[in-house]
């Protein structure tokens, strides 16, 4: 079948199929330039300050990627927004964590490498106080946000209440000078 082809028939499919390589080695740097050129947008609690009686957190958004990001969204359900609190907590506690997770706190523009912090709750040892967080608990969030062009970019993370120094449970204390 091959052999009754002109050499001219061969260079000609020689180079049709080097043009579609091509092509195709044109989409594919394409596609890599987009997904290593984007924001990456998480989101973490981490310990404010802490003592014997209670510990106070704050929620972090951090774009570790190498864009912007716009229109910055967190989502939760009610329901996994209330498994963080005591069972005794106050219902102004949860509202003051929904309110995070809610159209109103949409973040319009976040630089890529910029951390934002938000007060995200305290947990608390102290019997003589309302309980808060429960220390441990873990829910799944989700981050909806979009890079400059555009282009919209979900992703699904956990968010778990916990000091994230010492996470495995101790920490070396500094020698005081």
């Amino acid at each position: 079948m091959f052999m009754n082809l002109a050499p001219d028939d061969v260079k000609t499919a020689i180079s049709i199929l080097a043009f579609a390589v091509s092509l195709f080695s044109l989409y594919v740097t394409r596609i890599n330039w987009i997904q290593s050129n984007r924001p990456v947008i998480s989101a973490f609690v981490d310990e404010h300050s802490s003592g014997n009686m209670a510990a106070t957190y704050n929620l972090i958004i951090a774009n570790t990627g190498s864009r912007p990001a716009v229109n910055v969204q967190l989502h939760a359900s009610q329901e996994k927004l209330s498994s963080l609190l005591d069972v005794n907590a106050e219902s102004e506690k949860l509202d003051s964590i929904s309110m995070i997770f809610s159209s109103q706190s949409k973040i319009s523009l976040l630089r890529n490498g910029e951390e934002l912090s938000t007060s995200f709750g305290a947990t608390i040892n102290n019997p003589s106080e309302k309980p808060w967080l429960c220390y441990g608990t873990e829910i799944e969030i989700s981050i909806s946000y979009q890079d400059l062009e555009g282009r919209k970019h979900k992703s699904k993370q956990p968010l778990k209440i916990y000091a994230r120094e010492g996470f495995g449970g101790n920490v070396w204390v500094d020698p005081k000078v």
